[in-house]
C-alpha cells in the first residue's frame, strides 16, 4: 500500500456569518470567492480506554474529500499549530487499521486492539486564499460537525468551528489572517472536542524530580513513534531520553530492576546509533584527507562494511520494540507517579553524584586510561541529568562540557579499533591498508590530546586518592 507523509499546520478561528468574504481583500493576497461543498464521513480508531487520544494523537478512515482514506496524526513538538500527518488508501474498511499504520502506534497501543471509538460527520465549505502569483497559499474552511461516540455507551453531539490551514504559505498567512478574524481559538481537534471529559489528563507531579521524569518519559514514547517510522536522529533522541530516566531513577533511588531495563532498550538503541556516529565520522575524516592519500576504495568498504552492520542493528531495534518486555517496561515507568524525595535529601543525592565523578578520575590508572575515562564520562553523565532534574543548570552545563569532551575521548577510542580491523582486512584480502592506518594515527592523536587536556584533574585525582 502506498503511504504518504505530510505536515499539516492549521489554526481554528471564529468566523463571522459572512463566512470566507471575512478575508477578502487581504494585502499581498485574494479569496477565490466561491466555496467548494465538501460531504466528510470519518471512522476514528483507538484503544478502548483511548491512549492514542490521551496523547493527542487521531487515527481516522474518512471518506469524500480530496483526501480521502487513512490518515494518522501524529502531534509536532516544534509547534502546537502543527502536526504530522501519515496517509494511506482507503481499502476495505472491513479489513480494519492497515499494518503500516498500526504499528507506528504499538508503542501506545501496547497490544490492545484498535476499534471504533468515534463517528463524525462534517459539512464543509471550502475557500481558498491565493498569494500575488495565484498560487494558493492556505484553506479555510467553514465546517457544521456532527458527531457519535461509539462503544459501550453512546452520546451524539453537533457543533460548528471554522480553520485555515497553510497550503504553499508560510505563517505569516496567519498574521494576515488574524487583522480580520482575530486571535486563533484554543480549540481542540474534532476527535478531542468529541470525546471531552472521556480523556482524563495525568496531572503533573508537584515535585521537580518527578516532572523531569514525567517529561523524559513523554519524549521516550513520542521518539518510540518516529523511531518505528526512521524519522532522522529518532534513535538517539530515543536513547537520550532514556539515559535522562534511568539516571534519575540511579541517583534518586528509584527502582533497580527499571534501571536494569532501561540499560537493556539504551543497549538496543545505542548498537543503531553508535554504527551512524562512528560511519560519520570515519566519513568525515576521510573526505578531509588529500586525494593522493587515499589508497585503494575506502570509500566503498566503509559504505558495505556499516551498511550491513546497519541493518542489523535496525532489525534490532525494531524487535526490541515489537517485545512484551519492551511494553511492559513501558507500563513500569508510566506507574511511577512520583520518586519519594524532601528537597534536603534531593540535594543530598546531587552531591553524590558530583563526588562519584570524582572518584571516577581517581580510578582512571588502575582501569587504564580508555576504560577509566569512559568511566568518567558515565558518571558526568549521571551528574548531568540529576542536576538537569533539579534545576541545578550551573552545575548540569558544567558536567554537559565534561561529558562532551570524554564523548569525543570515547569516540576516537572506538574509531581506532575499527580502523586497526579494517586494516588487517585489507591487509589480508591483498589491499591496502596506509589510509587506515593514517586515519587510525589521527584517531590517536584526538584521544592524546583530549587526556592533555585532562591532566590538571587527573593530576589532582591522584594526588586525592594517595591522602
Amino acid at each position: 500500500m502506498v503511504v504518504t507523509r505530510a505536515k499539516e499546520t492549521e489554526r481554528k478561528y471564529r468566523l463571522p456569518d459572512t463566512g470566507g468574504a471575512a478575508l477578502d481583500g487581504i494585502a499581498g493576497m485574494t479569496l477565490d470567492p466561491t466555496p467548494e461543498q465538501q460531504l466528510l464521513d470519518a471512522v476514528y480508531y483507538d484503544t478502548a480506554d483511548l491512549r492514542l487520544a490521551a496523547r493527542g494523537i487521531t487515527l481516522r478512515r474518512r471518506t469524500g474529500g480530496a483526501d480521502a482514506g487513512w490518515h494518522l496524526k501524529l502531534p509536532s513538538a516544534q509547534n502546537s499549530d502543527s502536526r504530522e500527518e501519515i496517509r494511506m488508501p482507503p481499502g476495505d474498511a472491513a479489513a480494519g487499521v492497515p499494518r503500516e499504520l498500526a504499528e507506528v502506534v504499538e508503542g501506545i497501543a501496547r497490544g490492545e486492539p484498535l476499534t471504533p471509538v468515534a463517528h463524525i460527520r462534517t459539512k464543509r465549505r471550502q475557500w481558498r486564499l491565493l498569494d500575488v502569483r495565484d498560487d494558493v497559499s492556505a484553506e479555510v474552511v467553514a465546517d457544521e460537525v456532527s458527531a457519535q461516540t461509539l462503544g459501550r455507551s453512546s452520546t451524539v453531539q453537533a457543533w460548528q468551528e471554522a480553520e485555515v490551514e497553510l497550503v504553499g504559505g508560510d505563517r505569516t498567512v496567519f498574521d494576515a489572517v488574524e487583522t480580520r478574524l482575530g486571535k486563533p481559538l484554543d480549540s481542540p481537534p474534532k476527535l478531542l472536542h468529541l470525546l471531552g471529559d472521556r480523556i482524563t489528563p495525568r496531572p503533573l507531579p508537584k515535585r521537580a524530580v518527578s516532572r523531569y521524569f514525567r517529561t523524559q518519559l513523554d519524549e521516550m514514547i513520542r521518539q518510540d513513534t518516529r523511531v518505528r517510522r526512521q524519522a532522522p536522529d529518532s534513535v538517539h533522541q530515543m536513547r537520550v531520553a532514556g539515559r535522562r530516566l534511568r539516571s534519575v531513577l540511579q541517583a534518586f533511588g528509584g527502582s533497580r530492576p527499571l534501571r536494569d531495563e532501561l540499560k537493556w532498550l539504551a543497549g538496543v538503541l545505542g548498537e543503531a546509533r553508535d554504527i551512524d556516529v562512528l560511519q560519520g565520522h570515519l566519513v568525515d575524516q576521510l573526505d578531509a584527507l588529500p586525494d593522493e592519500l587515499v589508497l585503494g576504495d575506502v570509500r566503498r568498504e566503509l559504505t558495505r562494511t556499516f551498511a550491513r552492520r546497519r541493518a542489523t542493528a535496525r532489525d534490532h531495534v525494531i524487535d526490541a520494540l515489537h517485545s512484551e518486555r519492551y511494553f511492559t517496561l513501558l507500563n513500569s515507568l508510566e506507574d511511577v507517579d512520583s520518586l519519594p524525595m524532601s528537597s534536603k535529601r534531593e540535594a543530598k543525592a546531587l552531591r553524590k553524584t558530583h563526588r562519584r565523578v570524582e572518584r571516577a578520575f581517581g580510578r582512571v590508572d588502575s582501569l587504564g586510561t580508555d576504560r577509566g575515562l569512559h568511566e568518567v564520562r558515565k558518571a558526568a553523565k549521571r551528574s548531568r541529568y540529576a542536576a538537569e532534574a533539579t534545576g541545578h543548570r550551573k552545575d548540569a552545563r558544567r558536567m554537559k562540557k565534561l561529558q562532551k569532551l570524554l564523548g569525543d575521548h570515547h569516540d576516537a577510542v572506538v574509531a581506532r579499533g575499527e580502523l586497526r580491523t579494517l586494516g588487517i582486512q585489507a591487509h589480508l584480502s591483498g589491499g591496502n591498508g596506509f589510509t587506515y592506518g593514517l586515519l587510525y594515527g589521527k584517531e590517536s592523536a584526538r584521544a592524546a590530546a583530549i587526556e592533555q587536556s585532562l591532566h590538571g584533574r587527573l593530576a589532582g585525582a591522584r594526588r586525592s586518592a594517595r591522602k
